[in-house]
């Protein structure tokens, strides 16, 4: 069964509408320009911010009341309102998903300055749903917070939920603003720019962060959409780990290779119009992604970064990224990559700073994260059909494994143990994992994912088989808002300023899948998705849709929650065909 893109829409410093971003983009504009003591952060940087006032004042032409909303979720909800304009779906109806992408969401509201009262809206999925509520749609929605691949596994996941049938239409929109708490993380790793950024340029100093909403409504080819052969169709997607470290990407660039290798898989190279790459202009992302390419054998398709226009998006990046680009092919252009001149990676890349004209429909998106994550999802203007709903595949769980501060049961079994909350889990580390230092540089939160993956995988007894093709899954309520609240306290104020990158990087809810991956070597798809409360249904269906994945054979999933060191909660298991 296919999935069509039916509207889109995007919110940017360029404009408020993907055609007024598409001309700014084609004319060579850019939204980047430089700040000074910016919300007093004491260090330059470029950047591409949305003006506040320009945001209101659209709002309030487009007659919506979103006083009591943030700044995050009123970017949000105008994004999904303008997408929806132009299409007759009820986003009421049960019958659509709501998928959000975004790697901090309302995280500003932890800086003691603002004074946000109500603490709730700090975790992603309360401000899902309240944006969800707000269009009247009954369903619980799903945030993906992957890290930078946030915006094409939010994609991934809406695909396969309308290919398994139970939906007809899924609205993805990604967004995330930035702030002190997130610009002082990237300055303390130094990967941030005070000029424009240069991806792939032999002279790239960094990346530029950047704020943006985008939005896009799909639609299952069952629903008998008219003129469906000449809209653009998501027809294959994957995501892989590379296994190798939480904040560095892989020098061989493995994960992105397969990530590639896989939705090419019956694609013709010679009729790819474009790889849209991550292109953030940090010395190792694009070094990496110019080997991956290479050893996919791509090198000589055309690719480009749009990092240039809009900065590094974050949530909002390859949803926004895959709409700029069908955009374009839709007008026969492939866009520049602003900033580039000279080649500054190893592997030779086909880049261009200016426009051309291509007649060819197919591309592909791919990104790279925090974590060890990428992703891909091939685009086709004239799709090969898929026949039917995709079947679920009979499963079974192989093992369980629940901790709590006050108890451990592995398969049923209670372990007996002498200590609760924060010591219970150097306890079992102690007991059971005793080899691997790098669990005291954890934040509580991995540290209760890997003690957990740590037993269960005991348990099942094959931890080094089949590791290219076990998935790690996880869910959560609280993601990591225990690094969240130890950050805040690195960076309150002007004389209590000392942004660490081994606190911040934690602040990436899906790290703990990252560091399950890297120490078993777990070359699959690595996701953490964040719901609104505990939901064993919802969990249980994205789970089987990963199974959609003909690669992967295993999945290490389950919920694992933590609000602090005294209060958190891992029930996880291995899912089997």
């Amino acid at each position: 069964m296919g999935v069509i893109k039916i509207a889109d829409n995007i919110i940017s410093p360029l404009g408020l509408t993907t055609r007024e971003n598409y001309q700014a983009v084609k004319e060579g504009r850019t939204g980047l320009c430089r700040y000074e003591h910016f919300d007093d952060i004491p260090e330059p940087f470029t950047a591409s911010l949305i003006d506040s006032s320009v945001l209101d004042r659209r709002i309030y032409e487009c007659g919506l009341d979103l006083q009591s909303y943030t700044r995050f979720e009123r970017m949000v909800i105008l994004s999904v309102w303008q997408a929806l304009q132009s299409t007759d779906i009820d986003a009421s109806s049960p019958r659509l998903l709501f998928v959000l992408s975004t790697t901090k969401g309302n995280v500003s509201l932890l800086d003691p300055r603002i004074g946000w009262k109500d603490e709730g809206r700090i975790h992603l999925g309360t401000s899902a749903r309240l944006i969800a509520q707000y269009f009247g749609n009954p369903n619980e929605p799903i945030v993906v917070s992957n890290a930078c691949v946030s915006g094409l596994c939010a994609q991934i996941t809406a695909m396969r939920a309308l290919r398994s049938g139970r939906y007809d239409w899924a609205i993805v929109t990604g967004a995330d603003e930035q702030s002190r708490f997130i610009i002082s993380g990237f300055q303390s790793f130094k990967t941030v720019s005070a000029e424009l950024c240069r991806p792939f340029d032999m002279e790239r100093k960094g990346l530029n962060p950047g704020e943006a909403a985008a939005t896009l409504i799909l639609e299952s080819s069952r629903m008998g959409c008219h003129g469906k052969d000449l809209l653009w169709h998501l027809e294959n997607g994957a995501i892989r780990n590379d296994g190798y470290h939480i904040s560095t990407p892989s020098k061989t660039g493995e994960g992105a290779r397969r990530a590639l290798e896989a939705v090419l898989h019956d694609e013709k190279i010679e009729d790819l119009a474009l790889l849209n790459v991550h292109g953030t202009a940090t010395l190792y992302n694009d070094e990496m992604e110019s080997v991956a390419i290479f050893m996919a054998g791509l090198q000589d398709v055309p690719i480009n970064s749009l990092k240039g226009y809009f900065g590094h998006t974050m949530g909002a990046a390859g949803i926004l990224e895959s709409i700029l680009t069908m955009a374009a092919l839709d007008d026969h252009t492939l866009l520049a990559t602003k900033g580039y001149k000279h080649c500054g990676v190893s592997h030779p890349v086909h880049i261009s700073a200016e426009n051309s004209i291509t007649h060819k429909k197919d591309f592909i998106k791919i990104l790279s994260g925090f974590g060890g994550c990428n992703a891909a999802i091939l685009f086709r203007k004239h799709p090969v059909e898929k026949e039917g709903m995709v079947i679920p595949q009979p499963l079974h769980i192989a093992h369980r494994v629940e901790i709590t501060p006050m108890q451990v049961v592995v398969d049923g079994l209670q372990v007996t143990t002498e200590h609760q909350g924060a010591e219970l889990l150097t306890e079992l580390y102690r007991r059971y994992a005793n080899d691997y230092p790098r669990f005291f540089k954890m934040d509580p939160l991995c540290k209760l994912g890997y003690i957990a993956s740590v037993l269960l995988l005991q348990a099942d007894g094959n931890r080094e088989k089949d590791t290219d093709h076990r998935a790690v899954i996880l869910f959560g309520r609280h993601g990591s808002i225990c690094s969240d609240r130890k950050y805040q306290t690195t960076i309150t104020g002007i004389d209590n300023y000392y942004p660490s990158p081994a606190v911040f990087v934690y602040t990436l809810a899906n790290i703990v899948t990252g560091e399950i991956a890297i120490r078993n070597q777990l070359k699959g798809e690595t996701t953490f998705y964040v719901l609104d409360k505990e939901n064993p249904k919802l969990m249980e269906e994205i789970v089987a849709d990963a199974f959609q994945d003909q690669a992967t054979q295993s999945v290490l999933t389950g919920w694992v929650d933590l609000k602090d060191t005294q209060q958190f909660n891992a029930k996880l298991y291995i899912i089997k065909k």
